[in-house]
Parts: C-alpha cells; structure tokens; sequence
C-alpha cells in the first residue's frame, strides 16, 4: 500500500503521538516494581499513585475529541507529542506520593490529546483507513512493547528518577522533530466521502452498543497492563520482568498490523467477534501458567486483544458522522480508558486479598460479557456487511 506525501506526513505525526502516548503511560507500571523497591514502599501504594493520571488519559479524551472537532487536529496532536515528554521529565524531579501522582496527572493530560484527535486525522485524510490504523496500532504497540523493557534497563543503570529523564528526554526529541512536517487535513465534515449507510438514528444506538462492549475491553487492558509486569516478577524467571513483558506485548504490534489489513478487506463486524473469541482462552490460560507456556499464552492473548483495535477503530469510524468523528474517538476513549482506569483499585484490590492470577480470571470474564456485546452487534446489522472504505471499492457493482 502506497501513500501520498501528505499521507505519509499525517501517518509519521501520528505514529509518533502513538508510540509515545502508550510508551509513557505503560514505562509506570515497570518502573513502579524499581520505586516500590528503591523506596521501600509497598507495590499496591505505588502502583495506586498511577491511577489519577490514567483517569486524566481516559476522560480527557471527551473534551478533546469535541475541541478537535472545532480545530485542526494536527495541532491538538503535535502538543501532545511536544508535552509528553516534558511532563515525563518532570517525573523525575518528583518526591514518592503526591508530587509522582500530580507529574503522572500532567502525563496523562498529554497523552489524553492523541488517541482523539490522531484517529480523527487519520479517518480524515487517509483513504486506506484499516491500513493505516493497522500501521498506527504498530507504532503504539511498539510503545507498549518497548516501556517495560527500557524501563527495566534504564532504571537499572540510572535509578527510576534517571530513567525519567532520560525516557522523557527521548520522546521530547522525536516529538519536537514530527511535528515540524507539514500537513493538509480538511476541515470537519469536509473529508473523504461518508462511507455509512445506517441512519444518524441507528448510527447513534449501534454506537451505543459498540461502546458498551469498549468499556469492558478498557477495562480488561488496563488491568491486563498493570498486572503483568508484577506476574512475570512472580511466575518468569528466565528473564527480566521488563523484558518478558516486552515479549509479550511484541506480538501486538503483528497482530495491529494483520487486524488493519484485515479490516480493508473484510466484514468488521465479524473480524471483532472472531479476534475478541480467539483471545479468551489464551488469557484465562494466563491466570494458571508460569515460565515459558506463560510468556507463549500471553503474546497470542495480546496478538488477537491488541489485533482488533484497528477493526474497533473502523467500526467507530463508521458508526459516527465525519462532522462528529473526533468527539466519537473521544467518547470511546472516555471510556475505554478512562473508566477502564478503574481496573488498577481492581488489581489493587486483588493483590490485597487473593493474587494476581485472579486478574486474569477477571478479565477472562470481562471479554466473554464483551463478545457477547459484539455478538449481539453483528446480529442487529445482519442486513449487510460493515465494511471499510477500501473494502468497499473491492466489491463488484451492484452487491449489497
């Protein structure tokens, strides 16, 4: 797949947003085993210091979602890639409980510019939109993949405080650097052709549907996130914790790039049920294994829960007008990871009482309520495929 230059440009300012948006948000969890055991605090006190910045990083999506509306969303996305690395770096100056829970705030209020408004430049200004949500999902989950192991390496040779600064100095670079490219977008409602054939009506209550299943998925990442770089300290130990959680989360960025191409070619709402259905054995296998058949189960759980996002992103693409499509980006973000924030006082809780192979119990639960939920959906819009744009134009004329 071959894209202009002005493609190009949008795709590098957001893969970038991406990457770094993921990569600060998950470097916590890791470094939080290194702070807990540096300070002798606790790791469910530490741990629980994150949760105000990935409500921020949730909720903030709303807001900024309507505001991208309004704007251009290239620059909504280039201060978020200018600010989260400044924030990151402010981490490092921080004293352990509030001051680390006010600087995580100020991340999550940058990282809480992308997803809404990266999304909405790249449904706005680039034809293969599975293709290209497949190879932004990449950049992310590169950023996933890579945290936990840089932040097990530079907290190793630097102390937490030195990998602050020296992750968050890194992405400041590479962020001040994409967003000098010049870009062309459209102005609301003035993009690519409306692909959509529901009513603004059924649009409204199909989406409503679409994000009650995201709420559950929001939920199941971020206690999936938080909880397995503490299970491979427990259960793995032929490798660091930050390098088995890195491997895991590898496979994510095959599985991104494997669900955007699906997406461009088939029904979504199919591949959403299928990629959901396919993950729920792997992660309650999680919930029982150790060492190796461990790390195997989770990347495969990780290539089909991470695999779909492009296929989810396409859906709310075309269950939500051009006019409105930031504000639809920041709603599903609102919850996905705003109310899905709620799943750290869960881990919390659960490493309190029981163990963290419950966790993965409890997500198991969340993502077969959550296939139920797509089921349902694919159910309602029997009547005709859901397709991409790029999907579209592959059918012969006249099919339905």
């Amino acid at each position: 797949m071959r894209f202009a230059k002005n493609e190009r440009h949008a795709l590098a300012l957001t893969a970038v947003g991406h990457f770094g948006a993921h990569f600060a948000m998950l470097a916590y969890p890791t470094l939080a085993v290194a702070i807990a055991n540096r300070e002798g605090i606790a790791l469910e006190t530490v741990l629980g210091w994150s949760f105000l910045g990935y409500l921020i990083f949730g909720l903030g999506a709303l807001p900024v979602g309507f505001l991208t509306d309004h704007i251009r969303a290239r620059w909504v996305v280039r201060t978020g890639v200018v600010g989260i690395g400044a924030a990151m770096m402010m981490v490092s100056l921080a004293a352990p409980g509030p001051q680390i829970t006010a600087a995580l705030a100020l991340i999550g209020v940058f990282a809480s510019l992308y997803h809404p408004a990266g999304l909405g430049l790249i449904s706005r200004t680039i034809r293969a939109r599975g293709t290209a949500l497949g190879i932004n999902g990449v950049f992310g989950n590169l950023g996933i993949a890579a945290a936990p192991l840089a932040a097990e390496f530079a907290s190793a040779a630097w102390g937490w405080r030195g990998a602050y600064a020296a992750l968050g100095a890194f992405l400041l670079v590479i962020g001040t650097a994409v967003s000098l490219l010049v870009i062309e977008e459209p102005a609301p409602g003035q993009a690519l052709e409306d692909e959509g054939h529901h009513e603004d009506g059924e649009r409204l209550v199909l989406f409503t549907i679409l994000l009650s299943a995201m709420t559950l998925g929001g939920l199941a990442y971020r206690a999936s996130t938080v909880a397995q770089p503490a299970y491979y300290a427990e259960r793995v130990d032929f490798v660091g914790y930050g390098l088995a959680t890195t491997i895991a989360y590898s496979l994510g960025m095959v599985g991104q790039y494997v669900g955007g191409r699906l997406a461009d070619r088939y029904d979504l709402r199919l591949l959403y049920v299928g990629f959901h259905a396919a993950s729920l054995p792997f992660v309650l296998a999680m919930a029982v294994l150790a060492q190796a058949p461990l790390l195997v189960c989770a990347s495969v759980y990780v290539f089909f829960s991470l695999g779909m996002q492009p296929i989810e992103n396409s859906l709310v693409a075309r269950f939500t007008p051009d006019r409105w499509r930031a504000t639809g980006f920041g709603l599903k973000f609102s919850v996905v990871f705003g109310l899905g924030s709620f799943a750290v006082t869960g881990v919390q809780f659960l490493l309190a009482r029981s163990s963290l192979s419950m966790v993965f119990v409890s997500v198991a639960g969340l993502v077969a309520t959550l296939i139920g939920i797509a089921s349902y959906l694919a159910w309602r819009t029997r009547a005709q495929p859901i397709l991409n744009a790029a999907a579209l134009a592959r059918r012969p004329q006249g099919s339905a």
